[in-house]
């Protein structure tokens, strides 16, 4: 940029001159010299004549130029342009920034404010009684952003919208948090906008202030306009032996500290985990606002109601637990969608005399349909179902526990893909049909209980494949045949439950020829890690075989109400004095040795049974 000239600066006007007129590169037209060529002689070499007046005369192009200064008019009172001042142009730039930031400050400043102000005044009038909808939110900038419109596309996935909500609809008071008492004050294209209100949904819906651990009652869902400053809460973990700090759900506190909440690195939340805490209510659909869920384990609270079929938009779901609730209806469907979850927990929803109170004193019993609100009451039989082929679908699954419900159909082949599972707890349903052979696939497996079913089976020929099996509990069914010898190559065996299997009394007599029968198998001396052997109730017939007095951790042995006969071994005593005892005051070694029909000698002898029964009249004594 070339410098400014100043008037008085003689060094700058040199400079320009000589830089200017140097004559380098600079093609030139011929032009007037004060010296040269055809001067007269005698005339002075100065470019003047004899009286001192200056001459002019012609140059020739070939001449070598003399140095010739500008003809420029000078007047000494004359000042530069104003716009060529630097001083005025310094400060002209100044002022301009100034504008700009002032014109900047404001425009935030009128936004900031304008946020939560009002832009569609409406008048309200008082009614006698309360509307039956709610009456409309008031329109806020965040509202115009379309956030209620990016929530009512994005969650609600039933063709519903906010404005056909009761004021006491969850997801309206959820959505009203959202736009007016939420401090993270979210808009609609913020990244964790659809995680956090699918949470508020669950807080509104299960209650959050009648919650045992980091209730919101007493510190931030009291009087309204109260500004509760604490928004944290201290739990003791027994397991950990330690105290740590939580927020408390529906605060200003980032939702990845709430209790119970867990999130990845990134602030995506990856569980919810709120078990024994005095939930109430019904499961909201809303929680597939969170996408990338991998635990949900709500267990031992007061939910009833369904499970909404939504769930099986959960792709990444891991694992469910609602386990000790009082849900009743189909388990949809939309479950068996779950390729990846690992462990499915829908225990006991029927037989859990839980009950909750609800912060406005309300109570929840959850041995009741509904939670007891619905009339008449009615006794809830838990979740229902038919389980068939869709089973399969669950190649990643390792648990599975549904006992204590109302599921029906049939176990098919099916089961034996699951090749992760290691425990499979479908006792008391309504499960038909029989034991599928291809169960014996399952070499993981280690607890399986199908006991107290409507099973019609034998145990399969195959069972010694199923190496890892440590629990085996088939009672309570129609079961026959006899006991597989391979099932004594079960070294890891610490449970073994074959008894009642004779259901003598219609309806649920099937066949006559119910029952294990055959006889113990002296191999079972094999099963050292044994703890518990029940086989009473059967057909077995036979001697009792000393072999069983390896069994060194036995802890309770039955075999009343069976065909076996002879004298209970020696060895089996001698347990008696090692686990096999009665300490707990429990009958724990029971045989058929009391007189048979009171006049006939018994069918064993036995001097070291904690109880003997009469096999002909089902009578047993306490004798020890």
């Amino acid at each position: 940029m070339p410098e400014e000239y100043f008037p008085g600066d003689e060094t700058f006007r040199n400079s320009r001159e000589s830089s200017a007129y140097s004559g380098e590169g600079i093609e030139v037209e011929p032009q007037f010299s004060l010296t040269g060529e055809g001067q007269d002689p005698g005339t002075p070499n100065d470019g003047t004549n004899a009286d001192g007046l200056a001459v002019a005369r012609a140059v020739a192009p070939d001449d070598e130029p003399d140095f010739v200064y500008a003809a420029v008019e000078y007047d000494p009172d004359a000042k530069p342009p104003l716009h060529k001042n630097r001083r005025f142009r310094l400060y002209t730039y100044f002022a301009l920034f100034l504008i700009v930031v002032v014109v900047a400050l404001v425009v935030v400043y009128i936004t900031s404010i304008t946020e939560e102000t009002v832009v569609d005044e409406k008048i309200v009038r008082l009614t006698s009684s309360p509307t039956p909808k709610a009456t409309s939110a008031p329109t806020t900038m965040r509202e115009a952003q379309g956030l209620i419109e990016q929530l009512q596309e994005g969650v609600l996935l039933r063709n519903e919208n906010f404005d056909a909500m009761r004021a006491t609809d969850p997801r309206r008071m959820a959505l009203d948090w959202i736009l007016h008492k939420d401090d993270q004050r979210l808009v609609s294209d913020s990244i964790n906008l659809y995680q956090r209100f699918g949470l508020a949904v669950l807080a509104y819906s299960m209650d959050s202030k009648a919650w045992k651990v980091c209730d919101c009652c007493a510190k931030v869902c009291g009087d309204p306009g109260v500004n509760f400053t604490d928004t944290s809460c201290s739990v003791y973990s027994q397991a950990l032996n330690e105290t740590r700090d939580f927020g408390i759900w529906l605060s200003g506190a980032p939702e990845c500290s709430w209790y119970g909440v867990t999130c990845s690195a990134d602030g995506i939340v990856r569980a919810v985990e709120l078990i024994n805490n005095n939930l109430a209510g019904v499961l909201p659909h809303e929680l597939t606002a969170l996408r990338f869920l991998q635990i949900l384990a709500l267990a031992g609270n007061c939910l009833y109601g369904t499970i909404p079929s939504e769930f099986g938009q959960l792709d990444h779901l891991l694992s469910l637990e609602l386990h000790e609730n009082g849900l009743s209806g189909e388990m949809p469907p939309t479950i068996y969608q779950l390729e990846k979850l690992q462990l499915l927990n829908l225990a006991r929803q029927y037989g859990v005399d839980r009950v909750c109170e609800q912060s406005n004193g309300t109570m929840v019993y959850t041995n009741f349909k509904h939670g007891g609100f619905a009339r008449p009451a009615e006794f809830s039989v838990g979740l229902t179902g038919k389980l068939g082929s869709d089973i399969g679908k669950w190649k990643s699954m390792k648990g599975m526990y549904i006992f204590e419900n109302s599921f029906s159909g049939e176990l098919t082949d099916d089961i034996g893909s699951l090749r992760y599972l290691t425990k499979l707890h479908v006792n008391d349903n309504f499960i038909e049909g029989g034991i599928p052979s291809a169960i014996t696939n399952l070499k993981n497996l280690r607890d399986l209980r199908l006991d107290d079913n409507f099973l019609y089976s034998s145990l399969p020929e195959s069972m010694g494949n199923m190496e890892d099996l440590e629990m085996l509990f088939v009672n309570g069914n129609s079961m026959y045949g006899k006991i597989p010898d391979e099932l004594y190559a079960l070294k890891k065996l610490k449970s073994l439950f074959l008894h009642d299997t004779i259901e003598a009394n219609s309806p649920w007599l099937i066949t006559d020829q119910e029952g294990f029968s055959g006889s113990i198998n002296p191999k079972v001396g094999n099963l050292e890690d044994l703890e518990y052997l029940l086989l009473n109730n059967n057909p077995i017939s036979g001697f009792i075989p000393p072999e069983l007095g390896n069994c060194t951790k036995l802890k309770v042995l039955r075999l009343h109400r069976t065909n076996l006969i002879g004298t209970m071994p020696r060895q089996i005593c001698m347990l008696r004095d090692k686990n096999l005892n009665s300490e707990n005051g429990v009958g724990v070694l029971y045989a058929d040795c009391r007189p048979d029909n009171k006049t006939n000698p018994p069918r064993v002898e036995c001097n070291c049974c904690s109880d003997c029964c009469d096999h002909s009249s089902n009578v047993c004594v306490q004798d020890d």
